[in-house]
């Protein structure tokens, strides 16, 4: 009998695709020698490990900016980079620029930036290097799987990537006010990938109101336009392929997801679209809305392998992370009762 991969999931799905985890299981017939245990892959969510970045610029946006650094710096998270006026470079650097031509992202002249970290775990545990608790993301999971017995960087991993990008391009930061993020987020593709789906959503959804229009899933083309950012509508058509289908994973998958938590279900503006909007509220974990987490239950009838859900009440979404019910969750997953 030889070692066979059995993927095993446990995530959460769509439109956060925060998946907590990636477990990849080498089995022999039928189970683990005795004494080891399926090895872990934790694949971070939008916003959810360090980037750094290296600069030779032929201009800046302030006098302030450096225009050069000889060596590479942390970009994302670094507190200090999100003051008032510093902020400004940042996202001068962080920034991605659209190629209609190539359908594809580049950074801006004279900015590389790097992916610190593949296949440790070090650069998602902790977003801000200094390991400042307002960047704290998979530590305690990952000291928890420390506890029981895996070590860092063998049998526990991480899978950190450029999150700006969809995967075919391929959290919070209360501090920042919306209007003065709004260039880098929407030159992220990962962005328009994340807007609803009409597989999970009716496409009769209304998700932004002004005093004029309703804006639909049917209608993102014209919000695109509404907004001056057709560039948006272009990045949305590249992937949304990608999840439209919902195919089934064809592995056994778990589903933790939060509820209880106002999230965010619709936007109303008075002024379009230079003013901070109204925030409807519905149910799910404070980012992702129960009606997306909820998708993967559809899968329960289109695969033979088991789709097994678990709700968290009260759970919000990072903090589910390092929720003591989580935990003891996948512990049992990992590890047997």
């Amino acid at each position: 009998m030889g070692l066979h991969l059995r993927p095993y999931r446990v995530g959460l799905l769509p439109d956060g695709l925060l998946f907590l985890l990636l477990l990849l299981m080498l089995l022999a017939d039928p189970a683990l020698p005795a004494g080891r245990h399926p090895p872990v892959v934790l694949v971070p969510g939008d916003l959810g490990n360090q980037l750094e970045a290296k600069l030779d610029k032929p201009t800046v946006v302030h006098y302030l900016c450096s225009k050069k650094t000889e060596s590479y710096f942390t970009i994302w998270l670094n507190l200090e980079l999100l003051l008032p006026v510093i902020i400004d470079c940042w996202i001068d650097n962080i920034r991605l620029v659209y190629n209609k031509t190539s359908r594809a992202t580049q950074f801006p002249d004279g900015v590389d930036v790097r992916v610190p970290g593949f296949g440790k775990t070090f650069s998602l545990e902790f977003l801000d290097p200094s390991k400042s608790s307002v960047g704290s993301y998979f530590h305690t999971m990952v000291e928890s799987l420390v506890g029981w017995g895996y070590t860092r960087g063998e049998d526990v991993r991480g899978a950190p990537y450029d999150w700006r990008r969809a995967p075919r391009d391929n959290n919070r930061i209360p501090v920042i006010g919306p209007l003065k993020i709004r260039e880098q987020q929407r030159s992220a593709v990962s962005t328009s990938w994340l807007l609803p789906y009409s597989y999970t959503w009716s496409s009769e959804k209304v998700f932004v109101q002004t005093p004029t229009t309703n804006y639909t899933l049917r209608d993102y083309r014209r919000f695109f336009q509404d907004i001056g950012f057709e560039d948006g509508w272009l990045m949305r058509q590249d992937t949304e392929g990608l999840v439209e289908a919902t195919m089934p994973p064809g592995v056994q998958l778990h589903c933790l997801y939060g509820t209880g938590v106002p999230t965010p279900d619709s936007f109303y503006y008075e002024s379009f679209p230079d003013r901070d909007p109204k925030i409807c509220f519905g149910d799910g974990d404070g980012t992702v809305n129960l009606k997306s987490a909820l998708q993967c239950q559809a899968w329960q009838s289109l695969q033979e392998h088991q789709v097994l859900l678990q709700e968290l009440p009260g759970s919000e979404h990072i903090e589910m992370l390092a929720n003591a019910t989580t935990l003891a969750y996948l512990k049992r997953v990992l590890l047997g009762p």
